[in-house]
Order: structure tokens, then sequence, then C-alpha cells
């Protein structure tokens, strides 16, 4: 029997504008003068890096290239072989459940 949880061999990637899109929200959420602070520049600067061409674009395209992702802050990364190591060992666990005996009905 073929494992009944779908694999896809494609890693999901985001397109350069949907990681732009993440971290401009993340951006948003937090507040640019925190972040700026942070990481010790102006405010202003990084209002200049989320213009149309500026550096967080210009960023996105970089990872996206180099096979680099991002991920949402509540996301959780795990390799691919132990997720499939993972999803292969809940198959044999459901083909072991549908095995058992039924009851008797002697209850």
């Amino acid at each position: 029997m073929e494992n009944a949880i779908a694999r896809n061999s494609e890693l999901p990637k985001l397109k350069p504008v949907e990681m732009e899109r993440l971290i401009l929200n993340q951006l948003a959420s937090v507040g640019q003068k925190p972040v700026a602070d942070a990481i010790g520049i102006d405010e202003s600067t990084i209002s200049r890096w989320k213009g149309k061409g500026g550096h967080v674009e210009q960023f996105c395209r970089f990872l996206a290239e180099l096979g680099i992702q991002l991920a949402p802050p509540g996301a959780v990364l795990v390799r691919r072989d132990y997720l499939f190591s993972v999803e292969t060992l809940a198959d044999i666990g459901m083909k072991a459940v549908r095995m058992q005996p039924e009851p008797l009905g002697w209850d």
C-alpha cells in the first residue's frame, strides 16, 4: 500500500515579492523606530530601504536567488528528511491501527 501521506518533492518557495511582504508586515507590527534603534540607524534609513527598488526588495531577490527562504515568526522549521521520517512513522502507526481486530461486542 502506498504511503497515505502525499509527499511533495518540490520545496515550497516564496517569491521575492512574498518575502518582501513578510518582512514589511513584520516591520509594521514591530514598528520602524524600535527596529532602527535596535540596529543603530535612523528611522528614515529604514523608510528608504522600504521604497520601490530599495534595499528590502533587492535583498529579497538576493535571498531568492540563493535559495534561502524566510519564515514567519510563528513557523516551526524542521528538516525535510525529519518530516518524511515522522510521516512514515505515522503511516506505519495508522496501518497497525487498521489491522487490529474488531471488538467482539461481548462487553
